[in-house]
C-alpha cells in the first residue's frame, strides 16, 4: 500500500517590514566575509535573501559540504575504523590467552566443579559470540517466536464491524492506522476500508503525521489500486506557515490543490540587501527606542500579499522550479504591480535562488550595462544565469555574461565590447576554512592589505581565527586571526590614482602568511544615553615569496578607537609601518601605505530618515606612490525608515559612483494566495537523496558539527567603502 502524501514545503515570498534596523546585520565579520565573497559583484537585481530565526540569531552555515570536506571526513572515518578494528583484534587476543590461563588454573578443581564451570564458560562463550554477530544476522534454532513484516498496516480501534453486504471493515472509537513502512499514521473519527475496492476512506478530524509533520482535513479517500487521494479542507502548519486549501487531489506523481492561502502567523525575519556595496569597518550605531523608524509609522500596514491565479512548482531531482502566473502584488492596502509569470530556480537546500529578472549595475573595465537574465539547471544542484546587455565604457557597445552558482562555488563571467576586456570572478569553498578564489581583471581579496586586481589570478587560502576571553581582565580579550595563501598572479597592466609605477608585465607564484592580532584595553556602553568607546592595540603582520625569489615582508602598529556619542559615530586607526617591499608585481601588489596612515570613518545621523557618513585613509609620512594625502576619500547618504534604506555614495578619488538596498523583513502576516497550485513530484520537494558524509567516533556514534558562536547584532548599518577600491 501506499499513500501520496501532500508535502508542504513551499517558499514564502511575502513578508512584513516592521523591524527596526537595529536587526538587520550581524557583526563585523559577518559584513567581511559578504564583502569578500560578493565584492564588486559584477551584476546587481534581486536582493539576496539571508533568512534569520528571531529566536537564534545564529548564523546558518551552508548545507552543502565542501568536496575536500567530504574527503577528509571519509578518509578520517577510514582511519578510526581501522584503529577501530586493530583493537577490537587486539582485545580478543588478550581474551583468548586470558581464557587458556583460566582452563589451566581449573584443572587443578574438582571435576564436577571443572564440568560446571566449563558448562558456564561454554554458555558464556555462545553468548559473547552471539551478540559479536551483525544485527542482520539471521539464526533460528526450533521455532520462530516473532515475525515483524514492516509492509504490514496496523489498525487500533476501540470497535471494528464488517459489512458482509458492503464487504465495508468500519472501524470507529479513536480509530488510528500506522504504515510502518513509510512512517505515517493516521487519525479520524472513523475510517472505512473497502476489501474490494480497495478504497480507504476516513470522516471528521482528520489527522496525517509524517516525519514530523501534521496534515488536517475533513475528509480523505485514498484509491490503494491508482494510488491516488482526495483531502477536504486541508490545513497545516510547515515551520512559520500556515497552509490551507479547500481541496487536495493526488494522482501519479503530483499533488494539486485548489482555492488556497499560505499565511505567516509568526516572526520569521529575513535580510534582503544588495550585492553591490562593500564596507565592513563602520557598521554599528546605538539608536534609542524613540529615534527608530519604520514604515508602517507613515502607510500604516505593510503586510505584503500575494495572489497568483495559478502555482506549479516543479521538484526536480537536483532543483526545486517555482511559477507564479497572474500574480498581483501588494504593500498593505496598496497594490504594487502584476507579473504576468515569474519563474524561480532554487536548490534543494535552498542556499540560492535565481529567477529571469534584469540585471544591471557597473563594473571597473567593464563600465554600465543592462541587460535581461535567463536561468538554467544544470546537474548537481547548480544554476547558470545568461545575461545579454547593453555596456558603456567611454563608448555604447554589447556583451553578454554568465553567472554560475552552487551550494560551494559562486561565478561570474561578462565581456563587453565597449572596452574589449573579459572579467571572470569566482570562488570555490573547498574545506571550512579552505578556499580557491580566481579571477581575470577582478579583485581578489588580500584581507587588511583589501581588494587587489592582478590581470589574471588564482590563490588558495587557508584562514582561521580565535578568540581569548579576559586576557587583561573580565570582558577584554584578544582576538587573533591569520591566513596563509598560495597562488600565481600576473601583474596588472594599468596604473590607477594618479600613481606612476613602472609596468613590470610578470607572472609568477606567491606565498604569503598573514596574522592579526587585536587587544583590547578598554570598552564602554551605555545604550540609555547613546556612548560607547573602545580602545584596542592591533597588530598585524605579512612575510611573502615569489617564485623569482623576491620577498615582501610588512609588520604595523596602532591603537584603534571607536567611539559614539549620541548620533556621531567615529572610527580612527593609526599605524605606525615597516616594511621590505621587493614585489616583482609592484602595480598589483605592493604596499602602499607609507611608513605612518591613519583610517577615518565618521558618521552622523541627522535624523530619523537621513545618515551622512564620511570615509578617509590619509598618508602621513608623505612615501605614497602618487604622492597624495588621501589615498581614501568616499562620502555616503542613507535614506529611508529603519527598515528599508537607500544608500548612494561618491569616491572622489577613483570617481565611482555606488549605492545600496537594504531591506528588512518580518513575515508575520505575510500571506499567499491562489486558485490553484500544482506540486510535481512532491516526495522531491526540498529534499535531496545525497547524504553527507559525518565524523563518527569509536562507538559508532556520529558526531555533531559545531555550530557557530552566536553573534551580536548591530543597529544602524552604514557602509562608507568604495565597491572598486583597491586598498582597504
Amino acid at each position: 500500500m501506499k499513500i501520496k502524501l501532500i508535502i508542504l514545503n513551499i517558499i514564502l515570498l511575502a513578508a512584513l517590514p516592521v523591524f527596526s534596523a537595529e536587526d538587520m546585520f550581524s557583526s563585523p565579520e559577518s559584513l567581511e566575509k559578504l564583502d569578500e565573497i560578493f565584492y564588486e559583484a559584477p551584476f546587481m537585481g534581486q536582493p539576496d535573501v539571508n533568512v534569520v530565526d528571531p529566536k537564534n540569531s545564529d548564523e546558518k552555515p551552508s548545507n552543502v559540504m565542501p568536496l575536500f570536506k567530504k574527503y577528509r571526513i571519509k578518509m578520517t572515518n577510514y582511519f578510526r575504523m581501522r584503529d577501530l578494528k586493530n583493537a577490537e583484534k587486539t582485545l580478543e587476543k588478550e581474551k583468548l590467552e586470558h581464557s587458556k590461563l583460566k582452563y589451566q588454573e581449573e584443572i587443578y578443581n574438582d571435576y564436577a566443579d571443572k564440568v560446571l564451570d566449563t558448562e558456564q564458560e561454554k554458555t558464556e562463550n555462545e553468548v559473547q559470540v552471539q551478540e559479536e554477530k551483525p544485527e542482520n544476522t539471521l539464526e533460528l534454532q526450533g521455532a520462530v517466536k516473532e515475525n515483524i513484516n514492516y509492509n504490514e498496516v496496523v489498525l487500533d480501534a476501540d470497535n471494528v464491524d464488517y459489512n458482509d453486504e458492503t464487504n465495508d471493515i468500519i472501524a470507529t472509537g479513536n480509530p488510528v492506522l500506522v504504515f510502518p513502512q513509510y512512517n505515517i499514521t493516521l487519525k479520524a473519527d472513523k475510517m472505512v476500508y473497502n476489501n474490494l475496492s480497495n478504497i480507504l476512506k476516513a470522516y471528521d478530524n482528520v489527522t496525517i503525521y509524517k516525519d514530523g509533520d501534521t496534515i488536517y482535513g475533513d475528509f480523505l479517500q485514498v484509491n490503494m489500486n491508482e494510488e491516488n487521494s482526495l483531502l477536504d479542507n486541508v490545513s497545516a502548519k510547515k515551520e512559520y506557515l500556515t497552509v490551507k486549501a479547500r481541496k487536495a487531489t493526488s494522482e501519479a506523481d503530483k499533488i494539486i490543490l485548489y482555492d488556497g492561502n499560505m499565511v505567516s502567523e509568526e516572526s520569521n525575519i529575513l535580510n534582503f540587501h544588495t550585492q553591490m556595496i562593500g564596507g565592513n569597518n563602520f557598521n554599528e550605531m546605538l539608536v534609542d527606542e524613540d529615534g527608530k523608524s519604520s514604515m508602517a509609522e507613515y502607510i500604516g500596514d505593510t503586510a505584503v500579499k500575494i495572489q497568483a491565479k495559478d502555482i506549479y512548482v516543479n521538484a526536480k531531482k537536483e532543483h526545486d522550479v517555482i511559477t507564479l502566473k497572474d500574480a498581483t502584488i501588494n504593500y498593505g492596502s496598496h497594490e504594487l504591480f502584476t507579473i504576468p509569470s515569474f519563474t524561480f530556480h532554487t536548490n534543494k537546500k535552498q542556499e540560492y535562488f535565481e529567477a529571469n529578472y534584469p540585471e544591471f549595475g557597473s563594473r571597473t573595465k567593464l563600465g554600465m550595462f543592462l541587460g535581461p537574465g535567463f536561468v538554467f539547471d544544470i546537474p548537481n544542484g547548480a544554476i547558470i544565469k545568461a545575461i545579454p546587455f547593453i555596456n558603456n565604457k567611454d563608448k555604447i557597445g554589447f556583451g553578454g555574461a554568465l553567472k554560475y552558482k552552487s551550494g560551494t562555488n559562486q561565478t561570474d563571467f561578462a565581456y563587453g565590447s565597449s572596452a574589449d576586456v573579459f572579467i571572470l570572478r569566482g570562488r570555490q569553498k573547498l574545506d571550512d576554512k579552505l578556499e580557491l578564489q580566481y579571477g581575470v581583471n577582478s579583485y581578489l581579496s588580500d584581507w587588511w592589505f583589501g581588494m587587489r586586481m592582478p590581470k589574471y589570478g588564482v590563490d588558495l587560502v587557508y584562514r582561521d581565527k580565535a578568540h581569548i576571553d579576559n586576557t587583561l581582565r573580565k570582558g577584554l580579550g584578544l582576538d587573533f586571526e591569520h591566513r596563509a595563501s598560495f597562488g600565481y598572479m600576473q601583474d596588472n597592466d594599468l596604473n590607477r590614482y594618479g600613481e606612476n609605477i613602472p609596468l613590470g608585465n610578470i607572472g609568477t607564484t606567491r606565498t604569503r602568511y598573514m596574522a592579526q592580532a587585536t587587544q583590547s584595553f578598554y570598552d564602554f556602553t551605555d545604550k540609555k544615553n547613546l556612548i560607547r568607546a573602545n580602545v584596542a592595540l592591533v597588530m598585524q603582520g605579512s612575510a611573502a615569496l615569489y617564485g623569482t625569489g623576491d620577498t615582501q615582508i610588512i609588520g604595523r602598529i596602532g591603537p584603534r578607537l571607536m567611539t559614539q556619542y549620541k548620533n556621531w559615530m567615529q572610527d580612527i586607526t593609526y599605524y605606525l609601518s615597516a616594511y621590505e617591499d621587493n614585489t616583482p608585481m609592484p602595480v598589483y601588489d605592493a604596499y602602499r601605505y607609507g611608513h605612518s596612515n591613519m583610517y577615518i570613518r565618521e558618521a552622523l545621523r541627522l535624523n530619523k530618515w537621513l545618515t551622512v557618513a564620511w570615509s578617509g585613509s590619509m598618508n602621513m609620512s608623505d612615501d605614497s606612490y602618487n604622492g597624495k594625502l588621501f589615498q581614501e576619500n568616499s562620502f555616503i547618504l542613507a535614506f529611508g525608515p529603519d527598515d528599508i534604506k537607500v544608500s548612494i555614495g561618491y569616491d572622489f578619488v577613483r570617481e565611482q559612483t555606488y549605492f545600496g538596498i537594504y531591506v528588512l523583513m518580518d513575515t508575520k502576516g505575510s500571506s499567499l494566495e491562489y486558485e490553484k497550485m500544482e506540486i510535481k513530484n512532491p516526495d522531491k520537494l526540498a529534499k535531496n537523496n545525497r547524504k553527507e558524509p559525518k565524523l563518527i567516533d569509536y562507538y559508532g556514534f556520529e558526531e555533531e558539527e559545531e555550530k557557530p558562536a552566536q553573534e551580536k547584532i548591530y543597529a544602524e548599518v552604514i557602509d562608507i567603502e568604495d565597491p572598486d577600491r583597491e586598498q582597504i
